[in-house]
């Protein structure tokens, strides 16, 4: 699992994330990034389009997620889907992950571009280079 969506670790702090403790009410104490902090008890934005992908991927995130002590996933489409010569679908998706920790959660929240067969099942999901390939997709698709 891409260390952006992971729990807060090593591979995090090597990456220079810098994250925060704060107490959100209704909540409780919470670490995260200050960009997730400020979106708890928010829907996540969803851009307007389809993505097949969306369903699939969440089950992916949420079984691995799960095996690190996920409390919940959220995803939802950051751009309609496109087609490859394959067949296969690829989109951004924005996930957003709380992990229960002792007494305290952990948010996590980024974009993963995931690609789905034709028959709906999980060939690929990798984090772009940086957000900027997710907005970039967005704004082409609107054009």
């Amino acid at each position: 699992m891409p260390w952006q969506i992971a729990p807060i670790g090593p591979a995090s702090a090597a990456a220079g994330e810098q994250t925060i403790l704060s107490m959100v009410p209704g909540t409780g104490l919470v670490k995260g990034t200050s960009a997730a902090l400020q979106t708890i008890g928010q829907p996540l934005p969803e851009v307007p389009g389809r993505n097949r992908t969306v369903e699939t991927c969440r089950a992916t995130v949420m079984s691995e997620a799960g095996k690190a002590g996920m409390k919940q996933v959220e995803a939802v489409s950051a751009g309609p889907d496109k087609t490859d010569k394959k067949g296969d679908y690829f989109a951004p998706v924005r996930f957003r992950i709380t992990y229960e920790r002792p007494m305290m959660y952990e948010v996590r929240e980024a974009a993963m571009i995931c690609v789905v067969n034709r028959k709906g099942a999980i060939v690929d999901a990798y984090m772009p280079a940086d957000e900027s390939v997710v907005t970039q997709w967005t704004a082409l698709s609107r054009r």
